[in-house]
């Protein structure tokens, strides 16, 4: 089997890595306090709901795009994806809420996994690839993520800001 294919697809994942490495952190924060059987399930339930998850939210070429979609956020809520997933292997929710923090935040981008525990925490990088080299184009001027937003002490935007919505 290709390295890179998603357990529930059947074409190359090219999140793959990236998902594998926030599924295991993600079970890891429960080992000790679960079998290690349930550990592997939840692990492997979670790779599988990422993968379908980011199945049309994935943007090698612009690694920001989507990142908010892909951001697993555990703060007083429980993430919906971590929820079913939970759900899924056996795990109750108020469970789950003794198993991981109170306060989570973990960003699945192309070339990059990292996460944060509680409100002021430090950032860590999980996972980094280097991105492929873009073809020489004219200068760009990208976005910010979240993530960066948040490393730069930014919560929202500078007040000199019109923001718009179009459909």
């Amino acid at each position: 089997m290709d390295p890179r294919t998603g357990p529930a697809m059947s074409a190359p994942c090219p999140a793959r890595l990236e998902i594998a490495a926030a599924a295991a952190f993600l079970a890891s924060l429960l080992r000790g306090r679960v079998s290690e059987g349930c550990m592997r399930g939840f692990c492997g339930a979670v790779a599988e709901a990422l993968t379908e998850h980011y199945r049309h939210h994935w943007f090698p070429e612009r690694p920001t795009r989507g990142s908010g979609y892909r951001c697993i956020r555990i703060n007083h809520h429980m993430d919906p994806v971590i929820a079913r997933v939970a759900r899924r292997v056996g795990l109750g929710s108020h469970q789950l809420y003794t198993l991981l923090p109170r306060e989570l935040t973990l960003w699945v981008d192309p070339f990059e996994v990292s996460y944060r525990i509680g409100e002021d925490g430090s950032i860590c990088v999980l996972y980094e690839a280097a991105a492929p080299a873009a073809p020489t184009a004219a200068p760009t001027y990208p976005l910010l993520t979240c993530k960066e937003e948040l490393m730069l002490g930014r919560t929202s935007p500078a007040k000199g800001y019109l923001l718009t919505a179009t459909s």
